[in-house]
């Protein structure tokens, strides 16, 4: 550390970034090694001379790196992989063993065949397939937004066509909206627990997030406007309706309250709708309640199909050329043939009866786990891909994750949601939809309750 110390006082450059540096360099010489743990920040602070902050920004920016993971509750690691957000991953189902029940994937459904209609009749409209094999507007043709707002509307969502911009599906749209709404350095709010692809595009734009204390509709108003006073916010990020993964959903008061406060602190409000796609229309929505203040995040990933990558993001007016010179940065627009196919799919009424079977098959999959897992607390919502079960007070969401996955069964515990230094409840997410059939989901959840029923496994206490 002294080393580290004379180096950090002789660098031209910014502190952080030299202690960035200095920790790559000391993990490509050996020095530091995959795995290893690094001082806390007060520690470090202290060995270096330099503030706390000095130290967490350095941190940040070596994890942004990829060169080390923080785990919560646990310290900061040496990354073993040079991976930044290795909890964000979609893996390949097909090699996967056992039953999985860790990811939000549509159920297995019947619509391959429609969709290779319709890929044959653009085949065949060869005016309408050259158009598709031309450049485009950044935000997308001027019918496909249209298209896009008219389906929008239909969920309730009040816009206008001119603020729509067609992503490369829900991630990609969360990513524009970090990238029109924050720099490098800055911090935004989210729920406590959130989905890990807000955490993983965060951190590649150097941005930091701070978890909100939550209770059954999400972000507490106090909690939010508290840390509006003690730090300099830029945005927040919401879940507000099926909340992924508490399954927690807003009711109008709260989402009234959460936008006086945006509005009031001068603060963006990112709202993502993608897992409401299988509720009724609402219009309570923030975008429709803070229009000059929202972005809107939704995508087909769960309704159409994931591999198609098609998403929305509905902007205030004032930040659309922002987003479109983003997505020209990025990839210049989204594959118009592919947003073709998915607009003709979900104007067609195959696709309206997909929908229905889909909305049953959930319902079916949802009383399955009501009814195997009744004997404790666990959290469902109509429409939602998944259940959150808070363990009992013996288990810890680590261990009892790693015992089912011993046993088959593969769930994600809390601590992959976990934002920032907030702490995670032991409680564990498991995903309904992903396994092929209902059959196969039973299957799942008995060996999920049997455990339960079992108790605490005292072998996890011998070392």
């Amino acid at each position: 550390m002294r080393q580290w110390k004379t180096a950090l006082a002789q660098s031209d450059t910014a502190r952080y970034i030299a202690l960035a540096d200095h920790i790559e360099s000391a993990i490509q010489s050996g020095e530091l090694k995959p795995g290893d743990k690094l001082p806390t920040h007060r520690k470090l602070a202290d060995q270096l001379e330099v503030t706390v902050g000095t130290v967490t920004r350095g941190y940040a920016e070596a994890q942004r790196r990829g060169l080390i993971n923080a785990i919560v509750g646990s310290g900061t690691f040496v990354s073993t992989g040079h991976q930044p957000d290795v909890h964000f991953a979609q893996l390949d189902p097909t090699a996967m063993s056992g039953i999985d029940l860790s990811l939000n994937l549509p159920i297995k459904n019947q619509s391959a065949p429609g969709i290779a209609a319709i890929m044959q009749q653009i085949c065949e409209d060869q005016p309408c397939l050259n158009g598709l094999m031309q450049y485009q507007q950044e935000r997308g043709s001027d019918q496909h937004r249209l298209t896009a707002a008219s389906w929008l509307s239909e969920q309730g969502v009040q816009c206008d066509a001119s603020q729509v911009a067609i992503t490369c599906g829900g991630q990609h749209a969360i990513t524009l909206a970090l990238m029109a709404t924050t720099r490098r350095g800055d911090t935004i709010a989210a729920e406590g627990l959130a989905y890990p692809g807000l955490k993983a595009a965060a951190s590649q734009l150097g941005v930091k997030v701070i978890g909100l204390p939550m209770d059954g509709q999400g972000v507490l108003p106090e909690a939010f406007s508290n840390q509006c006073k003690l730090n300099h916010l830029r945005a927040i990020y919401l879940c507000p309706s099926i909340q992924n993964p508490t399954n927690a959903t807003m009711g109008l008061s709260r989402r009234k309250q959460i936008a006086e406060i945006a509005i009031s602190q001068g603060l963006w409000v990112l709202e993502d709708e993608v897992a409401a796609n299988y509720l009724p229309p609402n219009s309570n929505c923030f975008f429709n309640l803070a229009p000059d203040n929202t972005f809107y995040i939704n995508s087909h990933s769960k309704t159409v199909a994931p591999g198609l990558r098609v998403g929305y993001l509905l902007s205030p007016p004032r930040l659309v050329d922002s987003v479109a010179a983003s997505i020209r940065a990025q990839c210049w627009f989204a594959p118009t043939l592919n947003v073709e196919i998915v607009q003709r799919w979900i104007s067609s009424k195959a696709a309206k009866d997909w929908h229905n079977i889909q909305k049953m098959e959930l319902e079916k999959r949802q009383r399955l786990a009501a009814g195997l897992l009744s004997d404790y607390d666990i959290k469902l919502a109509t429409g939602s891909f998944h259940v959150w079960l808070l363990l009992p007070d013996s288990w810890r969401a680590l261990e009892f994750q790693a015992v089912l996955e011993d046993r088959g069964v593969k769930v994600l515990a809390a601590d992959v949601f976990a934002i920032g230094r907030f702490h995670a409840p032991q409680a564990i997410r498991i995903c309904l939809s992903s396994p092929p059939t209902l059959q196969v989901l039973e299957t799942g959840l008995s060996i999920i309750k049997q455990q339960l029923d079992d108790g605490y496994d005292s072998r996890l206490s011998v070392f």
